[in-house]
């Protein structure tokens, strides 16, 4: 982990023209998350009572799971993906399982490192990565349940809120969305594909660009 640190001691400014191989497919190996303790249980069962919310049709599941995770001081998001968009969203996340993303902040913008593991995506500061390697802080965890795929055509995604210096409950939505975006649209997923597969063709000018950071 100490040569992931230093890499991204060394060269993170280099993200704008792009990482070199050798280097990113070291940071991909050492990155994982496996061991991290995940604030919201796997099974959907475990969150609500699923017998009953198998009753529901569908717009009355997601407005349940929207409406709950509603309360602001919940410390928590929701969301509700459609069948065919999560399936998208599983199949990319294993093929491409990093990115990094810029967040709005009122100073500027923040990079956010992303990692897949699923039904997890740990998501956390660039720098604090930087600064702990693999033990950095989580800002924000999503965590993706499937179990109503079958009978009701819909998966939906809890994100609770770690680090609340790091992200507040708007930035947790809006990350929360940007990750589903670009790892659902074709046209964003370019970028995540690139940044896996052909890191050193990866321009995060092109994000700042995209989402209004940069002019």
């Amino acid at each position: 982990m100490q040569r992931a640190r230093s890499f991204f001691a060394r060269s993170a400014w280099r993200c704008r023209r792009g990482f070199a191989s050798e280097q990113w497919s070291s940071l991909r190996q050492e990155a994982g998350i496996s061991g991290v303790s995940a604030p919201s249980p796997s099974q959907l069962g475990q969150v609500v009572r699923l017998d009953e919310l198998l009753k529901k049709t569908p717009e009355e599941v997601a407005e349940i799971w929207l409406g709950f995770h509603a309360d602001e001081k919940g410390g928590r998001v929701g969301s509700v993906l459609a069948a065919e968009e999560y399936c998208k969203f599983v199949s990319r996340a294993k093929e491409s399982p990093m990115f990094v993303l810029p967040l709005a902040k009122p100073s500027g913008y923040e990079t956010l490192l992303v990692q897949c593991q699923l039904p997890y995506v740990l998501i956390t500061g660039l720098e604090e990565f930087k600064r702990y390697g693999e033990g950095a802080p989580p800002y924000l965890t999503l965590t993706h349940y499937p179990e109503l795929l079958d009978s009701h055509g819909l998966a939906v995604v809890r994100g609770d809120i770690i680090h609340e210096k790091g992200m507040n409950r708007q930035e947790a939505r809006t990350t929360m969305e940007l990750v589903r975006a670009f790892y659902t649209s074709d046209e964003d997923y370019s970028h995540v594909h690139t940044f896996n597969h052909k890191p050193a063709a990866f321009d995060f000018g092109v994000l700042l660009r995209k989402l209004n950071l940069a002019a």
